[in-house]
């Protein structure tokens, strides 16, 4: 393990105790060689800084909150002193759950079907595959119903997924955000199911 995924580890290790998390020793030097392959701007000297400053969006800091602290740590320390509007887009704090990318955010709306369709159970997974198969008017006929579902479901329970904890309270709920689990979409199911029984 190189010095800058051994500076990696530590603050992984640091923001898993601010968390009160348990740090997953087994996979850690994995996590901390994967984020120093995806945010190739982090050195052993800047890991605290980076890792600083992402904590201030997020527990647990992820690759894309990693990424755009690491860019603006750069800009700030490197970039013009005179450029007071420098690094503006990291006040964005919306930036760890919504990508900017135009294509990332299909992915996640794609993601947020199949893991629905497999939340559904029966052959609606399958349905969904043969929707795809057939070319692109059919999975699009297919998965609008769906998607006006899933944001429902969205507007209602997102902010209790997975992937949701520290998400801004006053930020609009997207279909683009990081996609909900098959379990979440399970616990939203199940919580629907129970209260149309009622």
């Amino acid at each position: 393990m190189n010095a800058v995924e051994l500076a990696i580890q530590k603050e992984l290790v640091n923001a898993y105790a601010m968390a009160h998390r348990t740090v997953p020793n087994a996979s850690l030097g994995i996590v901390a060689a994967s984020i120093a392959d995806a945010v190739p701007s982090i050195t052993a000297e800047n890991a605290h800084d980076i890792f600083r400053r992402a904590l201030q969006v997020e527990a647990i800091p992820t690759v894309p909150t990693l990424v755009t602290a690491a860019k603006n740590h750069i800009a700030e320390s490197y970039g013009d002193k005179g450029d007071e509007t420098r690094s503006i887009e990291y006040r964005d704090p919306r930036a760890a759950w919504l990508p900017k990318n135009p294509v990332m955010r299909a992915i996640n709306v794609s993601e947020a079907i199949r893991n629905y369709c497999v939340a559904c159970g029966g052959n609606a997974y399958w349905q969904l595959c043969s929707a795809k198969a057939r070319g692109k008017e059919a999975y699009a006929a297919f998965t609008n119903g769906i998607k006006a579902t899933v944001m429902a479901l969205y507007v209602k329970y997102w902010r209790n997924s997975t992937y949701a904890k520290g998400y801004p309270v006053n930020a609009v709920i997207s279909l683009s955000l990081i996609p909900a689990t098959v379990e979440d979409f399970s616990n939203m199911l199940a919580i629907e199911n129970a209260a149309g029984g009622r």
